[in-house]
């Protein structure tokens, strides 16, 4: 890609962002999912968890998105991960914008680790807020708010999280939302179309995760489809390569952004 055109896409990537509560966040985020080779990943999980063992091949991949004006990160609590981070902001002498998931493993601990950045929001990660454990996921909610932060859930099952949502009394502590959004509804429990509808109605910002269905979907007709649905605020998108931040992110200017 030209440098004129870097440039441009940087300048782009750098004002689209989203006002949530008191904090600005990027509407293009990089995932992390491929960093802890999760299971949507296939056969490919396997080569993943090889590669990003060390957390310079993380940061490799991180130097990437940057490079394409992507300052934003969704991050699962890794202790490679962050590391990675550290090393990234170093080298560039700025600070990152985290979106943080806990209760991977520890959320009080996650939640204290996640202050030592420029964490913007955290999110209960999606064990956590299926099980609908109203007095936890309260109470963790109002820690992260505590610490300064956006509080948000993540879900596995979209369409049963937002309607059991819309009953409880949680709404008022919730900020944005993450769940699968995608075309060919993999990963979610009901069809795009009917889960757009459910969004609306619940009125929350909401961040779209596997939105490239685990490599099934083309980065155009992925970002193509998110462009259409109004329902969402922000995407995540995992990858693995520098290549792969390449033709995504380039694609995302011109099929998403504009």
């Amino acid at each position: 890609m030209a440098l004129t055109s870097r440039l441009e896409l940087k300048r782009k990537l750098s004002q689209f962002q989203i006002q949530i509560g008191k904090a600005r966040i990027p509407r293009i985020l990089l995932g992390t999912s491929p960093f802890l080779a999760a299971g949507q990943f296939g056969k490919r999980a396997i080569a993943y968890y090889q590669k990003f063992q060390q957390p310079e091949n993380i940061a490799e991949v991180m130097r990437a998105a940057i490079d394409f004006g992507v300052l934003g990160v969704q991050v699962l609590p890794a202790p490679k991960v962050f590391e990675a981070i550290r090393i990234v902001e170093s080298e560039i002498g700025g600070k990152l914008t985290l979106i943080g998931t806990v209760g991977l493993h520890h959320a009080l601990e996650e939640i204290k680790i996640f202050g030592e950045f420029n964490t913007v929001a955290m999110l209960l990660h999606g064990s956590l807020t299926d099980s609908k454990n109203v007095k936890l996921i309260s109470e963790l909610l109002n820690k992260i708010h505590a610490s300064n932060c956006l509080a948000g859930l993540v879900s596995h099952h979209p369409l049963v999280m937002l309607r059991w949502l819309s009953k409880v009394d949680l709404s008022a502590d919730v900020d944005l939302l993450m769940l699968p959004f995608n075309k060919l509804g993999m990963f979610m429990d009901a069809e795009p179309a009917l889960l757009a509808e459910e969004i609306m109605r619940i009125g929350k910002p909401v961040i779209a995760k596997k939105v490239l269905a685990a490599g099934y979907l083309s980065p155009k007709d992925a970002f193509r489809f998110i462009a259409q649905n109004k329902c969402i605020s922000i995407v995540a998108v995992g990858i693995a390569s520098v290549k792969e931040a390449k033709e995504t992110f380039s694609t995302a200017i011109t099929t998403f952004l504009n």
